[in-house]
């Protein structure tokens, strides 16, 4: 009998829009209430968030860049001077408009060892028009030759109007690596008569500069000469090969960069700084990815969550505290529906309720196209029985009744109902004849097993038409009825 109340409550608790109790629909609601605000809040401040570290992570960028750019200025500056002292001393310019001079000769090699312990790599090399000789230090390395490639930088120097000019270049000869060279032409009349060279080495250049892991060099084709990852520059990468597109953009870019000027690039979640050093046709660049992990590092990010816990507490609350109100509201509804839908005596649906129930069931199954059997159930010489051993004993045998005929039901969607003194049905949904008159024989043979009464039943299937009206089909089951009734009781007819 209670399966029957917790249906009635939950049918009249349920909400049209949803389907379900209201308790259900309330905690539905505020959960999605919630995780709508907590969503929605948690995407406003990542996209602020990101804004805000994208603005802070470009003045990084940019300051570390001149700062890094500055340092290798400064050790450029240094070595641009000696060299440039180095290629106007009066020595090194009559030496190199007579070669052959052994006195002259004598007094540059002189100059030449007071001024290469200066030098950051204590090498320096030239070439002097008259003879073509190329000279590492003191050494005698090859003659210069107009047609070898290798030598175009000494023609680019001679002609270069604002010295000095700048290169990096693979030494083939010496030490087999790549070197900054820094190229400056001796003058005599105005004219250039020759062309003096210090080196770096780019390796120990780079190293110097104490790169972080977001950092790289790369020169004017895009290879990148230098890194905190020294086999990304051993492998001779690309900016393109690292960061793909993004590597076209900033190369592309990097080639329009005027002398010692930077630019900062945003390409979805990552900020890519870029920088020319100076005039020598390299590039600094680095990278900074900004991401949810980056978000959620930040202080900010405690202070949300902070509140969000915080409104999630106070949702716990308020659903708590409706709970708590819809309680005794159930309990009183539970009572109505005892008092209102319930049979007083036998505890399952009555009259009332059955009416509700068939129209309902009438109608889905109009619209569905499916049977709908009714069984008509009359208690047989049941007056008898309450004369014979009394109303406390005929209610008694009304209860142990309705009993058996719920036993007899499996499905939930099936139902029993009081529908007069001694009058019950039974509504079978979605059930054809053949299914309808089993449980109709198997609620017969357990009555009359009881060994107290036996019942009577009509029985009735039918699909519903549209426009068609039940209450035709509970007559016709009435009819029956009485036909079992006047053909001897204990019996299904239909």
């Amino acid at each position: 009998m209670i399966r029957y109340t917790r249906e009635v409550l939950n049918k009249i608790e349920r909400q049209n829009f949803f389907k379900m109790p209201l308790r259900r629909t309330i905690v539905l609601f505020s959960v999605l209430f919630f995780v709508v605000i907590a969503f929605g809040s948690s995407l406003a401040y990542y996209f602020v968030m990101r804004k805000v570290l994208s603005e802070n992570s470009m003045k990084e960028l940019k300051l570390t860049m001149n700062i890094r750019r500055t340092l290798i200025k400064a050790k450029l500056d240094k070595e641009i001077l000696l060299i440039k002292v180095f290629a106007n001393a009066t020595p090194v310019r009559n030496y190199f408009l007579n070669p052959s001079d052994e006195y002259l000769k004598k007094e540059y090699f002189t100059i030449l060892n007071e001024h290469k312990e200066y030098f950051q790599n204590k090498m320096i090399s030239w070439i002097n028009i008259k003879d073509s000789n190329y000279y590492v230090n003191e050494q005698f390395m090859e003659k210069f030759d107009s047609s070898n490639p290798n030598h175009s930088w000494f023609f680019e120097t001679l002609k270069y109007e604002n010295p000095p000019l700048i290169k990096v270049d693979f030494d083939y000869l010496v030490r087999q690596i790549y070197d900054l060279y820094i190229n400056y032409p001796i003058y005599y009349e105005d004219k250039a008569i020759g062309v003096v060279s210090s080196r770096y080495s780019l390796f120990e250049f780079i190293t110097n500069l104490n790169l972080p892991e977001n950092f790289y060099v790369f020169g004017e084709d895009g290879v990148i000469i230098g890194a905190a990852n020294e086999k990304i520059a051993q492998e001779k990468k690309t900016i393109m090969d690292l960061f793909g597109s993004a590597g076209e953009d900033v190369y592309k870019k990097s080639l329009s960069l005027g002398k010692d000027s930077s630019e900062i690039l945003y390409f979805s979640k990552n900020h890519y700084s870029i920088s020319k050093v100076g005039g020598m046709n390299l590039f600094l660049m680095s990278d900074n990815e900004i991401n949810i992990k980056t978000i959620i590092h930040e202080k900010a990010s405690i202070v949300l969550l902070a509140l969000l816990l915080l409104m999630a507490l106070s949702f716990i609350i308020f659903n708590m505290f409706i709970l708590h109100i819809l309680k005794p509201m159930n309990k009183n509804m539970q009572v109505y529906i005892e008092s209102s839908l319930l049979d007083e005596l036998t505890k399952i649906p009555n009259r009332r309720f059955f009416n509700m129930r068939i129209e309902d069931e009438w109608s889905r199954a109009t619209r569905e196209q499916y049977p709908v059997s009714f069984l008509m159930l009359d208690l047989d010489k049941f007056k008898k029985y309450n004369d014979t051993y009394g109303h406390l004993e005929g209610d008694i045998l009304l209860q142990e009744s309705a009993q058996i005929f719920t036993d007899c039901l499996s499905r939930a969607s099936d139902f029993v109902a009081r529908i007069g003194g001694e009058e019950f049905c039974i509504v079978l949904a979605n059930t054809k004849i053949e299914g309808a008159r089993k449980i109709a024989e198997e609620v017969r043979g357990s009555m009359a097993k009881s060994g107290k009464i036996t019942v009577s039943i009509g029985l009735v299937c039918e699909i519903p038409k549209v426009g068609s009206d039940y209450k035709n089909f509970i007559e016709f089951a009435d009819q029956k009825l009485y036909e079992a009734k006047n053909t001897g009781r204990n019996k299904v007819v239909g």
